[in-house]
């Protein structure tokens, strides 16, 4: 069984007493007298919404699914204070989803001593009727609370707090939506970091964090067009959530060094950082794609953006994969904006004719033609139906005669540089041509102007980039001028 560890970070207590875990062992279940009707349309949401709020509570989700039975059991316990114990009760509700209906609804109550060894003998427990009829309220009134959920619509906003790394630090505050804030950078352990609130509804603070966690990875791909890194980043001493979290609250009224705890605003040695260009780019961007009324092609352009933004976070680690991901962006642009010309010449031809109407380059067709066999079939294909990598990753050797830690420009037998080489431009072009192409396509699409003027200038035919290699003395340093 796969194990998660979760729970509601503003249900928080000093308490250490050991919390036992048996997902392996299901108790004697007990009929309950009433369960809801739940029409079939609405168990997904039941379901979750009786997940959330087992999770606010801090107890435990079972999920036990029967692909073959197309049955899933689901399990869900609470902790219960009782006779001044905190946790001396467990109490659990099970049932099973098959066909969207729920069946073999049962409850039941365990002592939580039981958990810590299964095979122990133990005595007599009881529990006096009052306190069962309580304990069978309580287990009503969870169900009932998940039925409502599914009608009910979310009223509450919370304040939802990650944290980015960036190669370039936000010196002002980017407010990208009322509710979507990126605060001025801070160095945290050598890192550039960035906190980004995101006030989101939900029921609770958990459910209103699975909205916002997609928001936020939005942020980072949108940045990533602008920014040469940007992910996702957690550090243990930050705080989680931010106090009051269903308050809204003035960020100039709020002392922003609170969110970065035992460190300095200053960010010595780094001179590049967001401009007003950048952020105005960032923020026209973001709210081209967030704000686009259809939600069907909201979604499109977002998967064409975490796509790219895949890219840009594999390509420090394997290139060959990066360019694949590369590649499946321009692809799903050629699939809607030349679909005629996808379904009568393929893939690649309709991927030469976004690029050239998009970017307006008839005049190098040819070169874009050709540049786009060689990312196709030496690069993709190559990969795809070959599991060839193509960029030395893991040092392999690719042909008994290029090694991996060579200079690629180095002179080869027949040709003045190495394949490498060749594949490093061919890979720049990619690169470049796909944020361009995105770009104007989120353009053509929304009716929104992002400035993108300074991104066309591609040589299909790759730049003749010269390498240089440095080898570093042992004490000192070397200027390079």
């Amino acid at each position: 069984m796969n194990i998660f560890l979760g729970g509601n970070p503003l249900n928080r207590n000093d308490d250490k007493t050991v919390i036992y875990s048996q997902p392996q062992f299901m108790p004697p279940l007990t009929k309950l007298e009433s369960f809801p009707k739940i029409k079939k349309n609405n168990v997904t949401q039941f379901v979750e919404h009786l997940y959330f709020l087992t999770m606010e509570r801090n107890g435990f989700s079972y999920f036990y699914p029967n692909l073959e039975t197309g049955t899933n059991l689901c399990r869900f316990e609470w902790h219960y204070d009782y006779l001044g114990k905190l946790y001396e009760l467990r109490l659990g509700l099970s049932f099973k989803v098959t066909n969207s209906k729920v069946t073999d609804i049962g409850y039941y109550v365990v002592p939580h001593e039981h958990y810590e060894n299964l095979e122990a003998k133990r005595d007599t427990f009881s529990i006096d009727g009052q306190e069962f009829d309580k304990i069978k309220t309580f287990i009503s009134n969870s169900v009932n609370e998940a039925v409502s959920r599914i009608d009910q619509k979310a009223e509450t906003a919370f304040n939802i707090l990650y944290y980015i790394e960036l190669t370039s630090p936000a010196v002002d505050v980017i407010e990208l939506t009322e509710n979507i804030k990126i605060l001025p950078s801070r160095l945290v352990n050598g890192k550039v970091i960035s906190a980004i609130i995101i006030h989101e509804l939900g029921h609770s603070y958990l459910s209103a964090k699975r909205f916002s966690d997609e928001k936020v990875n939005l942020v980072c791909a949108v940045m990533s067009l602008k920014i040469h890194k940007v992910n996702l980043t957690n550090i243990q001493k930050f705080p989680s959530h931010i106090m009051p979290v269903d308050k809204p609250f003035n960020l100039s009224d709020v002392d922003l060094n609170k969110f970065y705890p035992d460190t300095k605003a200053d960010i010595p040695g780094i001179k590049k950082h967001i401009n007003k260009e950048d952020s105005d780019f960032i923020n026209a961007t973001f709210k081209a794609i967030f704000t686009c009324s259809c939600p069907k092609t909201k979604r499109t352009i977002t998967n064409m953006l975490f796509s790219y933004y895949s890219a840009r976070e594999t390509e420090a680690i394997n290139k060959t994969v990066a360019l694949v991901s590369y590649v499946a962006c321009l692809d799903a642009i050629a699939k809607l904006y030349c679909s005629e010309i996808r379904d009568k010449n393929g893939s690649r031809k309709a991927l030469v004719q976004s690029i050239i109407q998009l970017l307006s380059l008839s005049e190098q067709e040819s070169k874009i033609d050709k540049w786009s066999k060689r990312i196709y079939n030496d690069h993709r294909s190559s990969y795809v139906h070959g599991a060839n990598i193509r960029f030395e990753e893991f040092s392999q050797n690719m042909d008994g005669k290029n090694f991996a830690g060579l200079p690629k420009a180095l002179p080869v037998e027949s040709k003045p540089v190495s394949k490498q080489y060749e594949y490093n431009s061919d890979y720049e072009i990619l690169r470049k041509v796909t944020l361009v192409t995105l770009l104007r396509y989120i353009e053509s699409t929304t009716c929104v102007s992002l400035k993108t003027e300074g991104f066309d200038e591609i040589n299909f035919s790759g730049d003749s980039v010269p390498e240089a290699h440095v080898g570093m003395v042992n004490n000192g340093w070397v200027k390079i001028t």
